[in-house]
């Protein structure tokens, strides 16, 4: 069988782009530094967080609604905030999702004494 230049040529670009995107690929959301900025935690829609290996640093990604990521440190106060705000809105929608609360009211009944109502009567 003969070896075709061309093939061999289609083998090897083939070769360096699935590693060039292997190696690149994951390093394109990483953050390279820390963001001194601060939104008002109602912008704040997500967050993920980066630790060391992939990529440089250890960071929180908070994501707000307007699509913008903000690596910011995971020490800080303000991520602190963020984070438990974001965790608390995840907890209240899965309890929504299992339809443990609708919205702001409350769909229990509440009890009613009765009481008064059993007591011995006297007629006048």
């Amino acid at each position: 069988m003969r070896f075709s230049p061309v093939i061999a040529a289609l083998l090897c670009f083939t070769t360096w782009m699935s590693m060039v995107h292997a190696s690149i690929g994951p390093m394109a959301s990483c953050c390279y530094w820390r963001s001194k900025t601060r939104v008002p935690l109602e912008r704040i829609v997500d967050y993920t967080n980066q630790s060391e290996g992939l990529c440089p640093i250890t960071a929180v990604v908070f994501l707000t609604k307007r699509g913008r990521r903000i690596c910011s440190d995971p020490n800080s106060d303000w991520a602190g905030k963020a984070i438990r705000k974001v965790d608390k809105e995840k907890e209240i929608k899965a309890l929504q999702k299992m339809g443990g609360i609708k919205g702001s009211t409350s769909n229990i009944t509440p009890a009613v004494s009765n009481t008064a109502t059993n007591a011995p009567q006297k007629e006048c």
